[in-house]
């Protein structure tokens, strides 16, 4: 099973009220057009919708990724087309719908002016250092493109997303040393950093239960007697140490 995967937001969606209905267009995504995930950049290739729109995609129009659909693909009220831009949405809006007209004022005012899309990934490359992922095929069925309040930005997701790699980026890193796209030494950097992040995820949580059991005077379920932290931190060095060695391993194989 593929990740479920959601993206940068584009600024500069429209709308259209001509009195017999909503017409809504925007880009969900743009193409050559680098942006931060945090520990590394990424870009979305010209050709990495060509694919799924050929499949014609089960896709939805969605408010923040969320909620009953505003439109649909498969309905014929949402269109989805690419240009040299990006991935461009075209929406026939229902100003019956409750939902529509609670978002119209906003987007008369431009309170609401950008869009985001979710999708999965079928290919991507990366380079050596793990600093650069291009997109080169996404999936859009059961995916949505929405309005957005907020960016899908991982930097300015609640803090645990944006301390480092998600599952997906240490997965790509353990494929590129299958088949031999980077080093060992280059894999291992990796996934030593990701240990160090998950290792400070580990913290952030350890601190909110403190201040949560402090907030409501109930004691905390994780706190651990010096000889826990002790047996805990010792079980950490161990796993490093072990992923070191496994590092050693697989770079004697592939000297020989």
């Amino acid at each position: 099973m593929k990740t479920f995967e959601r993206r940068m937001a584009v600024s500069g969606l429209e709308f259209r009220d001509d009195g017999d209905g909503v017409t809504l267009t925007g880009y969900a995504s743009t193409f050559n057009d680098p942006y931060d995930m945090g520990w590394y950049r990424e870009t979305v290739d010209p050709g990495a919708f060509t694919r799924t729109l050929g499949q014609n995609p089960d896709v939805r129009l969605l408010v923040n990724h969320d909620g009953l659909p505003l439109a649909r693909t498969t309905s014929g009220t949402l269109t989805l087309d690419t240009d040299r831009k990006g991935l461009r949405a075209v929406a026939n809006l229902d100003p019956s719908d409750p939902d529509v007209a609670a978002l119209v004022p906003k987007m008369r005012r431009g309170d609401l002016n950008q869009m985001s899309f979710g999708f999965r990934t079928n290919e991507d490359d990366w380079s050596k250092d793990m600093t650069q992922r291009t997109l080169r095929a996404l999936d859009l069925h059961n995916g949505d493109v929405s309005v957005v309040t907020y960016p899908a930005n991982p930097n300015a997701a609640v803090g645990v997303r944006a301390a480092g790699p998600n599952v997906e980026a240490v997965a790509a890193a353990l494929r590129c040393l299958e088949r031999r796209a980077a080093s060992p030494d280059e894999i291992m950097s990796v996934l030593t950093q990701a240990l160090g992040y998950f290792s400070a995820i580990d913290n952030i949580v350890d601190a909110a239960q403190d201040t949560l059991s402090d907030v409501l005077g109930v004691t905390n379920p994780d706190v651990e007697s010096d000889a826990d932290m002790m047996a805990s931190e010792m079980q950490e060095n161990s796993a490093l140490l072990n992923l070191e060695l496994r590092f050693l391993e697989l770079k004697r194989f592939q000297a020989r």
